[in-house]
C-alpha cells in the first residue's frame, strides 16, 4: 500500500509539472519551476537546462545554446563563474553531433571537471534531449556524484518530464508562429491541446479527436486504431466521416507489415498515400475499406516515448496532398492525442486497480470472517493461532469446533490450498465449509476427510487442490486422533522427556481424486505437551539469498519457548520466520495453530 501511495504521489506531481508546462504561454519562464519540482521528486539536488538557440553566437554557456534554467548549482558552477560556463561542454558537443540518441544518456560532465572549487562531488549527469520529432530543442541535465545514484524509477521519470518539456517547447514555438499570423491552424492546435488536457475519459478523448481532425486537416474521415485483445490485430476504437462505422461493425486491421497501420506500428513512421487509384503501397486491403471510396490516405503513429501505442488514420475521398508543414502539423496533433490517450489509459488502469483493491479488501474481510474470532477458552488447555496472507486474500485456513455427540470433543483443522490470490481464496471458502460441515458430526478424522474430499472433488470445477490435517481432541483425557491429507507433519513436544516428534500419518492431497487413502493415528497429550500445526508458508519462507527457513529453524524456535504458553511459542515462531526473511516479500501465506495442555 505504501508503494501504491508513493506511485500515486509521483503521478500527481508529474501531472502538475505537465499541466504547468502546457498552460504556460512563455514556456521558458516555467522551465525553472518544472526543473525544481522534477529534482525534488527524484530526490536529488542539482540540474540545469540548455536550449538550442542558433542566434546565440557568444561563448557564454556554449555557442548556439542558452542557459534557460538551473537549480541548486554548486559554488564551483555559479552562473557568475566564467571558467565553469565559458565555451561548449561534452553534452552540447554530443547534441550537435546527433549522438544523444537515448531517452536518457550518461555523460561525464566536462563543466564540473574543469570547474575549480566546491563541486559537491558531482561528476556525472543524466542528459535528456528535449525533442520535438527529430529536432532537439534543448538539453536537460541532472547531476549526481556517480551514475548508480539514479534509480530506474528516477530515470524513467526524468525521461518522461524531458519528453513533456520538448512537447511544451514545441507548443511554445507554435504559439510564436501564431503570433506571426499563422493563426488558424496553430490556434486550432492549441485549442485541441487545451481541450484534451481537461478530458480524462478514454472514449471521450478518442471521439473528440476523430470528430475534430477532419475539420482541422480538411479531410473527410478519421479513425483511431489501438491494439485489442487479439495481439495480431489493431481494432477501430473511434471513427468519424465513414459511411459505415468501423467501430460498430467491429472492423480490425492486421498488425503486420501487410497493412498500412501495421507498417506504421512497426516503424513508428507515418505512411502517406496521395491517391490509392495511382499507387497502393501495401498488399493488404478489405472490401469494406474499398467501399468507402477513399483515395487520399495517411496513417500517423500515436507515439509515447517514441513507442507507437496506436495510429490515427486520416482519409479523403479526393487525392490527399500533404506537404512537410502539413505533415508536421498532423504529427504534432497526433502527439497531443497520444499523450491524452495514454494519460486516460493510465487513469483508467489506476481506477481499475483501485477498484480491484477495494474489492479484495472486502474479500479479505469476508475471508477473515470465516476464520475463528479467537482461540477456544478451555480449562486446562491453551490455544493460539495466527494467519498472515501473502496477498490481500489467500488459501490457508484453520478452524476448531465442538463436535456433536460426546461432550468435551473438539475438532481441529489446518489446511493449505495450492495457489494464491482470489482463486485460492474461493477454493479455500468452499473447502473450509465442506470440511467443517462433514467433521462436526463427529466422524473419525480419516473418515471425515475422505467424505469431505469426495464432496470437494464433485463440487470443484477448477484444478486446485489442498492439503489438510484434521484431528479430534478429547479435552478430558488428552486423546488426539488425527489424519493427514498430504499436509505438513506437526511437531509434538513431550513435556516429561523434552523430546520432539512428528505426527505422521500417510495420506493423499484432497480435490484431485474422488477416493483417497488416509491413515489414522492417535496420541495422548500429557500436561505440558505441545503441538504446532502449520502450513508450508513457514518452512518454505525464503530470505534474499533464496534459502528456506526449513524445519530445523522451526524446531529451534519451538524449543526456545517450549516451556512457555501457547501464545509465546507462536510469537517465537513468527518472530523467527519474519526475522529470517527480512525485507524479502512474503511469498506464501503464513498460518500457525499451537495447542498446549497445561
Amino acid at each position: 500500500m505504501a508503494e501504491h501511495n508513493h506511485l500515486i504521489k509521483n503521478l500527481m506531481t508529474l501531472n502538475q509539472i505537465v499541466e504547468t508546462l502546457n498552460r504556460a504561454v512563455d514556456v521558458r519562464k516555467t522551465l525553472g519551476h518544472a526543473l525544481t519540482r522534477l529534482i525534488e521528486l527524484m530526490g536529488l539536488e542539482t540540474g540545469w537546462i540548455f536550449l538550442v538557440d542558433p542566434t546565440s553566437q557568444n561563448r557564454w554557456a556554449g555557442k548556439g545554446f542558452v542557459l534557460a534554467a538551473y537549480h541548486n548549482l554548486p559554488p564551483a558552477m555559479a552562473v557568475t563563474r566564467a571558467r565553469a560556463w565559458k565555451g561548449n561542454c561534452e553534452c552540447q558537443s554530443l547534441c550537435m553531433r546527433g549522438e544523444l540518441t537515448n531517452a536518457y544518456n550518461e555523460v561525464l560532465c566536462s563543466r564540473l571537471y574543469n570547474a575549480p572549487g566546491d563541486r559537491r562531488d558531482l561528476a556525472v549527469h543524466a542528459t535528456v534531449p528535449l525533442r520535438s520529432g527529430d529536432n532537439v530543442l534543448g538539453i536537460l541535465n541532472v547531476a549526481v556524484p556517480e551514475w548508480d545514484a539514479f534509480s530506474e524509477e528516477a530515470l524513467v521519470l526524468l525521461a518522461n518530464v524531458g519528453s513533456q518539456m520538448g512537447i511544451a517547447l514545441e507548443r511554445a514555438h507554435l504559439f510564436e508562429l501564431l503570433q506571426e499570423r499563422r493563426i488558424y491552424e496553430q490556434g486550432i492546435l492549441l485549442e485541441l491541446s487545451n481541450q484534451l488536457l481537461h478530458r480524462s475519459d478514454l472514449a471521450e478523448i478518442m471521439n473528440f479527436v476523430v470528430e475534430n481532425v477532419p475539420r482541422l486537416l480538411e479531410v473527410d474521415a478519421c479513425a483511431i486504431l489501438l491494439p485489442g485483445d487479439d495481439p495480431d490485430y489493431l481494432d477501430f476504437r473511434a471513427a468519424s466521416g465513414w459511411k459505415k462505422d468501423p467501430v460498430v461493425t467491429h472492423r480490425r486491421v492486421p498488425l503486420d507489415l501487410r497493412s498500412g497501420s501495421g507498417f506504421v506500428m512497426h516503424t513508428g513512421e507515418p505512411l502517406l498515400v496521395e491517391d490509392y487509384s495511382v499507387h497502393d503501397p501495401t498488399p493488404w486491403t478489405a472490401p469494406w475499406f474499398e467501399a468507402e471510396g477513399f483515395r487520399g490516405h495517411a496513417i500517423i503513429p500515436l507515439l509515447v516515448e517514441d513507442d507507437p501505442i496506436g495510429v490515427v488514420m486520416i482519409d479523403s475521398r479526393a487525392p490527399l496532398r500533404v506537404d512537410e508543414t502539413r505533415l508536421r502539423y498532423a504529427r504534432l496533433l497526433a502527439n497531443q492525442a497520444a499523450i491524452a490517450i495514454e494519460k486516460a489509459r493510465l487513469h483508467e488502469q489506476e481506477r481499475q486497480r483501485q477498484r480491484l483493491e477495494d474489492e479484495l479488501s472486502v474479500g479479505q474481510e469476508i475471508q477473515l470472517g470465516l476464520l475463528p474470532e479467537g482461540p477456544p477458552e478451555v480449562e486446562g488447555w491453551e490455544f493460539a493461532a495466527t494467519y498472515r496472507p501473502a496477498r490481500l486474500v489467500g488459501g490457508d485456513f484453520y478452524d476448531y469446533f465442538e463436535l456433536s455427540g460426546e461432550p468435551n470433543q473438539l475438532g481441529l483443522v489446518i489446511a493449505d490450498v495450492a495457489g494464491k490470490g482470489v482463486p485460492a481464496a474461493l477454493f479455500m471458502a468452499l473447502s473450509r465449509s465442506i470440511i467443517r460441515t462433514v467433521s462436526i458430526s463427529g466422524d473419525h478424522p480419516a473418515q471425515a476427510l475422505r467424505r469431505a474430499n469426495r464432496m470437494i472433488f464433485k463440487d470443484s470445477r477448477c484444478k486446485l487442490f489442498l492439503t489438510a490435517f484434521y484431528a479430534t481432541l478429547d479435552l478430558a483425557t488428552g486423546r488426539l486422533a488425527y489424519a493427514n491429507a498430504g499436509h505438513c507433519r506437526p511437531p509434538w513436544v513431550e513435556a516429561t522427556t523434552g523430546q520432539m516428534h512428528q505426527l505422521t500419518a500417510h495420506g493423499t492431497v484432497m480435490g484431485v481424486f474422488e477416493d483417497i487413502e488416509l491413515e489414522e493415528n492417535e496420541i495422548h497429550l500429557a500436561s505440558g505437551d505441545l503441538i504446532v500445526l502449520y502450513t508450508d508458508g513457514i518452512t518454505e519462507a525464503m530470505d534474499d539469498n533464496e534459502q528456506l527457513f526449513g524445519e530445523a529453524r522451526l524446531q529451534e524456535a519451538i524449543r526456545s519457548k517450549q516451556g512457555g504458553s501457547a501464545q509465546e511459542v507462536l510469537d517465537a515462531i513468527v518472530a523467527a520466520t519474519l526475522g529470517f526473511i527480512g525485507d524479502t516479500p512474503q511469498a506464501d501465506d503464513l498460518t500457525l495453530f499451537v495447542i498446549k495442555r497445561k
